[in-house]
């Protein structure tokens, strides 16, 4: 029996057709403006995120600063308020030693001709009319005629002269009778 195949060899190779498509000009055109515009877009967007960083980075920065500068703008009003705060409390020294009278202006003459070399302290100052009696201690009693040569040198006393002097083995007990020029020394 005899077999025949109708149909086909497949062992035969066979070359399969392509399609060629078919391509128009301005369909290349437009694709290649499609592809352009795209890319420059893409371009665009990208410089801008880069644009919006760098202007995100400076605001941060800026805000830094700005925060610095408050702080730096509270201290120099602090500083200011010390400042008008020191300046009124000059002022008002000015212008108690600008009111200085009397009793003041004594102390601070006494005080003045105290020598600044030996010990020497003072525990009372009273005043009569025009005589005033002072009343202190001293470890060296040759810093007693110091105190009475500054005392005559101030030019409020018109004479100074030693009234008593009493010798303990630690200190000196003096007294000394000033008389002022000035009626109004005390008032």
């Amino acid at each position: 029996m005899i077999k025949v195949n109708l149909l086909r060899d497949h062992t035969a190779r066979t070359r399969k057709q392509f399609v060629k498509p078919n391509v128009s000009r301005t369909g290349l055109i437009f694709l290649a403006i499609a592809v352009l515009a795209a890319g420059l877009m893409g371009a665009w967007t990208f410089y801008m995120h880069g644009q919006v960083r760098a202007g995100q980075d400076k605001q941060a920065r800026l805000r830094v600063e700005v925060a610095r500068l408050q702080e730096l703008k509270k201290e120099i009003q602090k500083y200011e308020k010390l400042k008008q705060l020191r300046q009124s409390r000059i002022d008002v020294i000015e212008k108690l030693k600008s009111d200085q009278k009397g009793p003041v202006l004594l102390l601070n003459n006494v005080i003045q001709s105290i020598p600044r070399d030996g010990l020497l302290w003072l525990t009372s100052l009273t005043q009569s009319a025009q005589s005033i009696k002072i009343v202190g201690f001293t470890q060296d009693q040759e810093t007693i005629p110091d105190f009475m040569t500054n005392l005559m040198t101030c030019g409020m006393f018109q004479s100074v002269d030693l009234e008593n002097i009493e010798s303990d083995k630690d200190a000196s007990k003096f007294s000394l009778i000033c008389i002022t020029g000035n009626k109004t020394v005390a008032e």
